[in-house]
């Protein structure tokens, strides 16, 4: 459904776009350039809307629903991606918790910096 409207706009969306480059301005435009100007219109030279008006007025309705269509199709679809792709992936077991070796036992003490050094000799 989402593929279809997707499809239905982008046409009404480029025919919008084709149409209104056609219209005629205040001064000739595009529309004349293939033979559009009084003979165009509906209800002849004098028409009050013209063929072109009419068909862009229903490409813009057109274009506007699927705007409105597209919204609430997307709003149904709320969501994170991370939840969709977490959900797909295979569940990791957490690593199992090393502890560090235990220093060996040693038969003799530490001995501290102030034993091992020697003693500095005194000058007077």
């Amino acid at each position: 459904m989402l593929t279809f409207i997707s499809i239905i706009h982008i046409i009404a969306c480029l025919l919008l776009i084709a149409l209104v480059l056609l219209q005629d301005p205040k001064s000739s435009g595009a529309g004349a350039m293939f033979g559009g100007g009084g003979s165009n219109t509906v209800l002849g030279a004098t028409g009050a809307t013209t063929l072109l008006q009419k068909l862009t007025r229903g490409a813009a309705i057109v274009f506007g629903v699927c705007c409105l269509l597209l919204a609430l199709l997307a709003k149904q679809n709320t969501g994170s991606v991370f939840d969709s792709s977490a959900a797909a992936l295979p569940a990791v077991p957490a690593p199992a918790q090393t502890t560090a070796p235990a220093a060996p036992a040693t038969s003799e003490p530490a001995k501290s910096a102030e034993t091992t050094a020697p003693a500095p000799s005194e000058k007077k």
